[in-house]
């Protein structure tokens, strides 16, 4: 996990910020104030590389948006997280800084691509730390490390970086230990931004205040398949105990086994069309430097047709209204994070998985199905563990609300963390133990 150097800033925050909720949670972010920050988010005179021997000199001039609330709410960053190169793929592997191992397992992956800040949280390196989500990238590697990740309802929390920014699925999101922790930073870098306009308009989440409501009597539905056939069975076994969990303080949950469309066919030409848009001029160039996975999603990327792309972003929206029709009948929906528990360190992005002993094909398509189908959709979920299998490795469960529920599915993560905890359950292989 790669680090740079540590900076303080306590500046006076932008009168529009300065709210009760915002000063009860910059109290806290205080009071706990070390940070990570995964290596493709901007830090004003702080290395960010992208995990790319092309960025390896990068210093940004400017901090993400998000990064200069927190070191407006007093937040010290302690280093920058490992990721895949350009954030591309499900595993945190790169060519300039290596492979990041899983601290339950130091033969597995923790996820991708967020997988060095899943880890630093995971290995109590630091309490938070800030991430992102286009297709996984923070609620997978939570699941594979036994901690919390949240994607917020998209906009909820501004992204100034992104080059499109009306056509943008790329989320930032939250990963910590607790719940708690993670509505406490989302209460800080939430809120609208010019420089973002889904954030336009948007009311505080109030996400601390939130998570101590009353879960009894939410309708909830729980969808074990997502566009995918095949589910590891401890995955299956763990995730629906904790279906008992939340009947037990006062849930009522219904089993939904109705097909659904896989999103990523629709999330795979969107965002390889994104990569070739930056790179594919150059790929020529600069494929010797970079990581084969991501040459081969840009050349595809530079194949499809204008009429591709925009059908593609039909099927967005036909994913998102679907998905938000969910809602009529339903407060909740829960999910597998994951369709099995987390891959080999040495597994490479473009070969097939199985799952269950059984060949699953594209890693995309049949590990994490539930989680770039809410990335496009733009819906928040979170992930919170709910178990460990006969390995020892973690198993994560996903809560998805509707669009701007973000404090009702705190709510309920904070509700099962309270009678299923599971923050006191070290990773074997932290430094902190």
């Amino acid at each position: 996990m790669p680090s740079s150097r540590s900076a303080r800033m306590k500046q006076s925050p932008p009168p529009a910020q300065q709210t009760p909720r915002w000063h009860a949670a910059t109290r806290w972010v205080r009071c706990m104030a070390c940070r990570c920050r995964k290596d493709i988010i901007n830090t004003a005179g702080i290395r960010t590389t992208w995990g790319s021997r092309t960025m390896a000199n990068n210093v940004p001039d400017a901090d993400a948006v998000a990064v200069k609330r927190l070191k407006d709410a007093g937040a010290i960053i302690i280093g920058k997280t490992m990721t895949s190169e350009f954030a591309h793929k499900l595993l945190t592997d790169a060519p300039l800084f290596g492979a990041t191992r899983n601290p339950w397992g130091l033969d597995f992956t923790p996820g991708g691509s967020s997988g060095g800040s899943a880890v630093a949280v995971a290995a109590g390196l630091g309490p938070l730390s800030l991430a992102t989500d286009a297709g996984a990238s923070t609620r997978l590697p939570a699941a594979c490390t036994a901690t919390v990740g949240m994607k917020p309802t998209l906009g909820v929390i501004p992204h100034n970086q992104v080059p499109d920014g009306f056509n943008n699925f790329i989320h930032l999101g939250v990963m910590a230990r607790t719940v708690r922790d993670a509505a406490l930073m989302l209460d800080v870098v939430g809120g609208p931004h010019q420089a973002d306009p889904h954030s336009i308009g948007v009311a505080p989440v109030g996400a601390v205040a939130g998570i101590n409501g009353i879960v009894k009597g939410l309708r909830i539905a729980w969808r074990p398949l997502v566009g995918n056939t095949l589910l590891d069975d401890e995955v299956r076994k763990a995730c629906e105990a904790s279906l008992e969990t939340f009947r037990s303080v006062g849930c009522t949950v219904d089993v939904i086994d109705e097909a659904v469309e896989n999103a990523e066919p629709a999330w795979r030409i969107l965002q390889q069309s994104n990569w070739a848009a930056r790179f594919y001029a150059r790929v020529d160039e600069v494929a010797p430097q970079l990581d084969e996975s991501f040459v081969e999603g840009i050349r595809a990327g530079g194949g499809y047709s204008g009429q591709q792309l925009l059908q593609a972003t039909y099927k967005r929206t036909q994913h998102f209204r679907m998905v938000q029709g969910w809602f009529a009948k339903y407060d909740l929906v829960l999910t597998p994070t994951m369709s099995r528990p987390p891959l080999s360190v040495d597994h490479k992005a473009l070969d097939p998985i199985t799952i269950g002993g059984k060949d699953a094909g594209d890693m995309r398509q049949s590990w994490v199905p539930y989680l770039n189908m809410f990335d496009l959709t733009g819906h928040p979920a979170i992930s919170v563990p709910c178990g460990w299998n006969k390995e020892g490795l973690p198993i994560g469960l996903q809560i998805v609300g509707p669009w701007y529920a973000d404090a009702k599915v705190l709510m309920a993560a904070a509700a099962f963390e309270m009678a299923q905890p599971w923050a006191g359950r070290i990773a074997p292989h932290a430094p902190a133990r």
